[in-house]
């Protein structure tokens, strides 16, 4: 699940054209606002990206099978600690112009929060990226 969703943040960051749809796919909630946000702001900027994101590491944090909203409706939930790789991937202008910061990190770490809203009629395909947020730690290991 969340291959697929750093995979539809590149395509949707790297082609202007991209339908923002396809995010539904893969984000919910909060998450799903941040990124159409995002998108959207860069796509204003005439700015779009090049290179793909390659997850790192990945720790499951917990599992929460028996969450439920406040309307008594099953929502699992699991979160899961991901080091992603953006080393490659560069944001530039309309003109090419990089406008990534040059001390920006190549490598670091993200809590993402995955909920299944569908649990009842898709408990296999009906998970969805609710939160995400960085974490201030140290980056995983760069051996690999």
């Amino acid at each position: 699940m969340l291959r697929e969703y750093y995979q539809v943040i590149d395509e949707l960051r790297a082609n202007p054209n991209a339908d923002l749809s396809i995010l539904d796919n893969v984000a919910v909630s909060a998450a799903l606002v941040s990124r159409q946000r995002q998108v959207e702001r860069e796509r204003g900027e005439g700015w779009h990206q090049t290179g793909e994101t390659r997850i790192v590491e990945l720790e499951p944090k917990g599992v929460n099978l028996d969450n439920t909203d406040g309307g008594g409706t099953t929502v699992p939930v699991v979160q899961l600690d991901v080091c992603i790789d953006v080393g490659d991937v560069d944001i530039v202008d309309a003109n090419g112009s990089s406008v990534v910061a040059d001390e920006r990190p190549t490598r670091g770490w993200e809590r993402h929060t995955v909920a299944n809203y569908d649990w009842e009629n898709d408990p296999a395909g009906g998970w969805r990226v609710s939160t995400s947020q960085t974490l201030e730690q140290q980056p995983c290991d760069s051996a690999d």
